[in-house]
């Protein structure tokens, strides 16, 4: 990975009576990001200590694949159905690799 490289970790909370849609949905997002070139990797996770609780781990080739994957449609629904999917906001944290992160353990 290089420091072109921007990496996204996005949590999402399932409203009470949603995690099943909330989930079916993330995973259809993920599915769709796949096709993308600039997508290095997406992967959805359901939190261990948090049931219905996803964390998003994202890959992106560059700023300009990021900004590529926010304006597909897959996306643009997505964000647009939050409000009625997610309890309180959809906490988002963005970072860029980091020569600490090189080395076949220390890339996603």
């Amino acid at each position: 990975m290089s420091d072109k490289h921007r990496v996204v970790v996005a949590i999402a909370i399932a409203q009470s009576g949603k995690e099943a849609e909330l989930k079916s949905r993330l995973d259809g997002v993920a599915r769709a990001s796949w096709e993308e070139p600039g997508v290095v990797t997406y992967a959805v996770h359901e939190l261990l200590d948090q049931p219905g609780s996803f964390m998003m781990v994202e890959v992106y080739a560059s700023d300009a694949a990021f900004d590529e994957h926010l304006a597909t449609e897959h996306v643009k629904a997505l964000i647009g159905d939050l409000p009625g999917l997610v309890d309180g906001e959809l906490q988002v944290h963005q970072a860029k690799a980091s020569d600490f992160a090189s080395g076949d353990k220390g890339a996603l």
